[in-house]
């Protein structure tokens, strides 16, 4: 038996053994008119119920992947319509409302489209149960032939993406952001170089104290590379780096409605967080955050410490946001990262998949580019 059954999981039992169902049809390993284990098989052996059993028959009939004979039982179907013949490409974006992402999908589109492809646009808002359902929509009602994602923040090992990872169903290219022992290819920015360029040209500012402002989710590799990266600048420059500053919920990601909302309300915890760290003594003179929706919150929590920007204290983000320049005061030095070229190469990755391409999984790192603006300067000079 090829099926098994997780009650801890949260998923349905019905769905399941319709995914796994599914999965050994799509995948070739229930070929056409295989004849499937009897109810009362699959009830013995994987001790649920009859019902559930027909619940999951039931849907995979309706999906077109099983057919059911009365008096002999049920097979495989002939042409299961869950197989991908179609010229769609699927693009699972995290945050639809950032700027990033609308220059991300323009570079995938460029290429998509030239290739003779379509995309199919979805946003998962951060959600993993709805990252699940989209990618099983892709594949199953839209017919996708590969799937581009900017995955959401979530080690679940249940997951549908580390799911299809096993089994191979669909190419799938990440973007931005990679998990440890998952074979897709991927794509990112080169946020180590960004970092160590941002936080070197504080130091050559006279910055003695630095500080690095993340939210709690300093696994996640992006965000590790940042601060390796903020770490090493300060090293080669002869300083000692800080402890992180650390704020927000750890298992929440920042986005950029909530970034909004809290650099206009008085009462953000965010906000408060931050503007008690730069009320303790000795505070730093420059602060590299993690990316411009929390430079944004550090430059309102700078302003309720009453520090000015830059001339008591110098900020620098990372991703130049749009949006978050036409809302500052300030303008935000940050370091840029070339969006359509990561949606460029990433839709270029997974077409060559789509069309045969069976290497080992790649990864590819695009250049980022540092943006000095006016919310940096050398420190303020202390009196003696």
């Amino acid at each position: 038996m090829e099926i098994s059954i997780n009650r801890d999981s949260s998923t349905p039992l019905h769905e399941q053994l319709l995914n796994q169902i599914r999965d050994l049809i799509l995948s070739g390993a229930w070929a056409p008119e295989d004849l499937l284990p009897s109810e009362t098989e699959l009830q013995h052996q994987l001790k649920i119920s009859r019902s559930t059993i027909r619940q999951a028959l039931s849907k995979a009939g309706a999906q077109g992947l099983i057919e059911r004979v009365p008096g002999k039982g049920t097979f495989v179907a002939r042409s299961p319509t869950g197989q991908a013949d179609s010229r769609l490409i699927g693009y699972i974006s995290c945050d639809s409302f950032r700027h990033l992402q609308s220059q991300l999908l323009s570079g995938a589109e460029s290429v998509v489209a030239a290739e003779g492809y379509r995309v199919v646009f979805c946003n998962s808002n951060r959600d993993p149960g709805e990252e699940n359902r989209l990618l099983q929509q892709l594949m199953l009602e839209d017919k996708v032939r590969g799937i581009l994602i900017w995955p959401v923040l979530h080690d679940d090992p249940s997951r549908r993406l580390f799911q299809l990872a096993r089994q191979d169903l669909v190419p799938l290219v990440l973007v931005d952001r990679t998990f440890k022992g998952l074979p897709y290819d991927y794509v990112t920015s080169d946020n180590y170089a960004g970092a160590y360029s941002a936080v070197k040209y504080l130091a050559g500012l006279g910055h003695r104290r630095i500080a690095f402002l993340s939210r709690p989710i300093l696994p996640l590799l992006t965000i590790a590379e940042r601060l390796r990266g903020y770490q090493d600048a300060l090293g080669d420059a002869g300083l000692v780096p800080l402890k992180p500053w650390l704020v927000g919920n750890p298992n929440q990601e920042m986005e950029i409605v909530v970034a909004l909302r809290s650099y206009s309300d008085v009462h953000s915890q965010d906000v408060e967080q931050i503007a008690r760290h730069l009320k303790v003594s000795p505070r730093p003179t420059a602060i590299f955050a993690m990316n411009d929706m929390m430079a944004m919150q550090a430059m309102r929590a700078a302003r309720l410490a009453g520090l000015r920007v830059p001339k008591d204290l110098s900020l620098v983000g990372f991703d130049d946001e749009g949006i978050v320049n036409t809302l500052l005061d300030v303008p935000l030095t940050t370091v840029a990262q070339d969006a359509v070229t990561l949606g460029r190469r990433a839709a270029e990755l997974l077409i060559e998949r789509i069309e045969g391409h069976d290497g080992p999984s790649r990864g590819e790192v695009v250049p980022t580019e540092l943006r000095v603006r006016a919310s940096t300067a050398p420190p303020p000079v202390v009196e003696s």
